[in-house]
Order: structure tokens, then sequence, then C-alpha cells
């Protein structure tokens, strides 16, 4: 086995399924002479296909080096150890120059390149000059300094020692098991955990080297984010659920895509043929968008209809990129667009840590790549507690925070709403719910490796889990549950 066809499977770990037939990927973009003998073009097909495995793998490695290192700001030696062991990386040269992350191997070099306030990029067709030419730092609202006040309006925390009705003992044992291993070696790489109760922090812990204010990648916690920002041109009225997405691919004679509303993606039901997979040994839809495209929603906005709009419930990491540049083609001027989170949102709530990265499109990957520090996360969870008010101001209107928290129609069992996890259970059954031992009114931010900021309305509780799961169950639910008990 080549050095190429090792890496893929060892590197991605817990990533990818086939997205497409063998036959498909044999087929695809490969152009030989009749005269070749079979095997010859097998061969032929085999460098490509082990070309673009490589290219994912690179690319998943050296985006993951970049934003943990200049984003987090991690070490590379801790990156290198705790999320890119693997040892196919022995053939791997990493380089970090200033703003440049460089992986090579095998003749193949991947990019990925930091630019302030907006992380890191995987180049892909643009060249590093001209990405850092597009970008304008000064143009850019830079967030101020939290406030010298306790969470959540400041960064202050002070744990309480006791509290009335509630069993601090048994949620900082709960929250100490949160961090150890459910399964035999199964290395849980719990990095943080966080219990707010009516609006307080009452327990946190975090792994070294993680504390309160280094960023985390929440992975798919972003696509919250990312309907939430949908909720805020909805009320301007630059959006309309009900209407046609308005996506430049759909508008052509008698394109079935052209029936697709603005809701059918918000709650995952477009239709659109994607394969959303992380198992090792092949490539899905989600590792070709995130690894090997400059323009994240056009990967998807591209794909053939699978099932009529709004029947069909399927999870869809593409379908939020649509949204997400949809949202940016609203904007004449790129940075006003960048700006558009940070003031309407961020900046708000106090989330100085909050970084959303843009592909090389310059349109932020709505589905998966928003940074930061758990306590700022959880503000995410508060907002939707508070109805989406805070401090006095409405951020999101109550309609929208309730259409969000309704099931969409399409789920069979109530789990999903409006870019959000819900455990609602299914239609006039809410007995047959996603989490049983939890209640129904449960609604919860979730990201690939066990991102989770789980909201409990009517106990007013909190509980966030960081951290990098590959295998083996998750412990948000053990821990909910015995937080839960705890009260």
């Amino acid at each position: 086995m080549s050095k190429k066809t090792s890496l893929f499977p060892l590197l991605l770990g817990a990533f990818l399924v086939s997205a497409c037939s063998e036959s498909e990927l044999q087929t695809a973009d490969i152009h030989t002479p009749e005269v070749q003998s079979e095997v010859a073009v097998e061969n032929t097909v085999m460098t490509e296909q082990q070309a673009l495995e490589t290219e994912i793998a690179l690319g998943s490695a050296t985006k993951r080096l970049c934003s943990s290192v200049l984003v987090s700001g991690r070490t590379s030696e801790h990156v290198m150890a705790e999320e890119l062991n693997n040892p196919a990386l022995a053939a791997v040269t990493f380089s970090i120059d200033g703003d440049l992350v460089t992986s090579s191997q095998d003749g193949l070099t991947i990019q990925a390149l930091y630019r302030p306030y907006i992380g890191c990029t995987l180049i892909k067709d643009k060249d590093a000059g001209t990405l850092r030419a597009e970008f304008d730092a000064n143009r850019f609202a830079a967030p101020p300094a939290s406030p010298d006040e306790h969470w959540p309006v400041g960064n202050q925390v002070e744990l309480p020692t006791e509290l009335e009705g509630v069993d601090l003992a048994a949620i900082n044992l709960a929250v100490d098991i949160a961090f150890k291993d459910l399964e035999p070696d199964q290395n849980i790489n719990t990095r943080a955990v966080i219990v707010i109760h009516k609006g307080r922090i009452i327990a946190e812990k975090y792994a070294a080297p993680f504390h309160a204010d280094m960023p985390q990648l929440g992975w798919s916690m972003t696509k919250t984010v990312t309907g939430a920002l949908t909720g805020m041109l909805v009320a301007d009225g630059e959006l309309n659920i009900s209407a046609p997405a308005p996506v430049p691919e759909w508008q052509g004679d008698n394109d079935p895509r052209a029936e697709i509303t603005l809701n059918n993606l918000l709650q995952m039901s477009s239709g659109l043929q994607f394969s959303e997979v992380y198992t090792a040994g092949s490539m899905s839809d989600v590792i070709l968008m995130l690894y090997t495209i400059g323009d994240t929603g056009a990967f998807t906005a591209n794909k053939p209809l699978a099932h009529p709009p709004g029947t069909n419930f399927y999870y869809s990491s593409g379908t939020t990129n649509i949204i997400s540049r949809i949202q940016h083609d609203l904007f004449s001027d790129w940075h006003d667009y960048l700006n558009f989170p940070h003031q309407r949102l961020f900046q708000k709530l106090n989330m100085d840590s909050a970084v959303i990265e843009p592909d090389e499109s310059g349109v932020y990957v709505g589905s998966s790549y928003m940074y930061a520090t758990p306590r700022d996360w959880a503000k995410l969870g508060l907002l939707f507690l508070q109805k989406g008010e805070w401090a006095g101001e409405q951020i999101l209107s109550p309609e929208w925070v309730e259409y969000s928290l309704t099931p969409a129609t399409a789920p069979e069992r109530g789990n999903y709403g409006n870019q959000i996890w819900l455990n609602a259970g299914a239609p006039g059954n809410p007995e047959n719910r996603a989490v049983a031992a939890l209640p129904a009114s449960m609604y919860y931010l979730s990201g690939f490796e066990g991102q989770n900021v789980v909201v409990l309305p009517d106990q007013e509780l909190i509980v966030v889990r960081m951290g990098v799961t590959t295998r083996g169950q998750r412990p948000i639910w053990n821990l909910t549950k015995a937080v839960l008990n705890a009260l």
C-alpha cells in the first residue's frame, strides 16, 4: 500500500464514508487512451483517487493545525500530539510561517492562511497574497473587551460553595466523571464542562492546557448561530422564510429546485442530494465540501434533488452553507458582511472570543467553523433560554425563537427545529423522543466530536461540554442527567 493510500484513513480517523459509488470514483475526470490495458487504466484511476484522498487528509490536518494554533492559541506540539498523532503523519512536513500554515507529502502541498478576526481559510484556487489583499483588518469591527463584571455580562466567575436546593457536591462529581473514559481505552478527551443554573455558572472545569479564555471549535454548533443570524435578516425584511430560496443555480427554466424555500433549508428538508457521514474509509459530500472546494455553498447548491422539498429530513452541513451564502449575497460590501455577526450578535452578548471562519469564496462556513470559549458558547444557550432578550435588548425576536424551537414537520421524532436539535418526540407521542431520560422541552446545540450546549428551560439549566471524542458514547447525556438529578 502506498503512502498516499494509507494516509487517508489513518489521518482522518473518525471521518468519512463514501459519497459516491466505486464506479463513480473510477470514472470521474479520468482521461486515458483506448489502447491502454485494463491494468493501466486501473492504476491511473487509483493514482487520481489517491491524490484526492491525500488532498482531503492534508487539508483537514492543515486547517486544524492553523485554527488550533493561530485562533485558539495552542502550541503546535500539543495539536500534533492530541489530534494529528497518526503514524501516517511521519511522511508529512508541516510548517507555520507567520500567518501561513503549510503541509506537504509526496509532492502535494496544502496551505491555510490566518487573517485577524476571521481565522483560517484553506487555500484552494487562489493564493495567499490574494487572500491577504482581500481583507482589510482596519475595516473590521474589533470586539471590545468584556466589561469587568460577573458572567454573563462580563467574564468574572465565582463558583458557589453552596446553593439552596442544589446538591453541588453531586454536580461537581458529575463534572469530574465527564472527563473520564466511559469505555476502556476510549480517550474521551473532554476539555471543558460548564454548568449554568438560573443564569449563573455553578460548576466549571477544564483539562490543561485548555482554560476559560481559550476559544474552542464548536463544529456544527455553528449552525445554530447561522440560524440566529438568518432570524435577524428576516426581522430586517431582507429575507422571507416562506419564499423560494434566492439561489442563482436554481433559477433556470423548469428547475425543480426553485421550489425549495428558505424554511426548507433552515429545517433540513431541502431534498437536495447530500451525504453527511463521518465514518473512516472513504469520501462523503461533507468531507469533499470542507476540504477540496473553495466555495462550500456552491458545492451543495449544484446538487440535484433527491426528494421533493419539504418531505424528507436529512441533516446536511451543505444546506447550512447555502444559507450562509444567501446571507453573504445580501451585502454589497464584503466587510459589512464579515462584520454582521459580530455587530449584531457577538458584541451584543460580549462574546469577544467568537470567530467564524470563511471559505476561500469569502462566505462564512456557517455549518462548522466557529471558535469561541466555552463560556461564550454557553451564552448562545442563555440567549435562547431568555427568548432572545439580552440585557434589556431584544436580540432575536420571541417569534424567531419560538419558530426555531418548534419541531419541523419532516423529522419523525420531533428532534429538529431551525438549525437546532430538539427532544420534543413524535407528534402525539412525546415519549418517543431522542433522549427519553431527559425532558421533552430540552433543546441543544450539537457538534462533531462531542461539542454540546444543552438547555433545559423548565429547570433554567444549561450544560456545556467540549472536547474531542472520536469513539464510544459521548458524556453529555450522563452528565446532564446527573446534574438534573442534583437540582
